[in-house]
């Protein structure tokens, strides 16, 4: 499948939504995927090539940031007592 050619960006879009011209012009309906960079329809919830599921929003935090929260409630629990 060549995901590289010309899409008709003005096929089943959101009446409410901004138009295929818009969309040509700054938009792009595919993404790349986190897991394997294979590209895909940004409208999909998995991945055609590895099966990663796409999270909208997802995010997550760092072990480090987890830990400096933990080791500040841990000082002010010290400091409090």
């Amino acid at each position: 499948m060549n995901v590289d050619a010309d899409w008709d960006l003005g096929e089943g879009l959101d009446p409410e939504g901004p138009s295929g011209a818009d969309l040509d012009r700054f938009g792009d309906e595919l993404m790349r995927c986190k897991r394997c960079g294979a590209q895909m329809y940004d409208q999909a919830t998995v991945c055609h090539e590895c099966g990663e599921y796409v999270v909208e929003g997802e995010k997550s935090l760092s072990v480090w940031m987890i830990l400096g929260v933990i080791g500040l409630v841990v000082l002010f629990l010290v400091v409090v007592i």
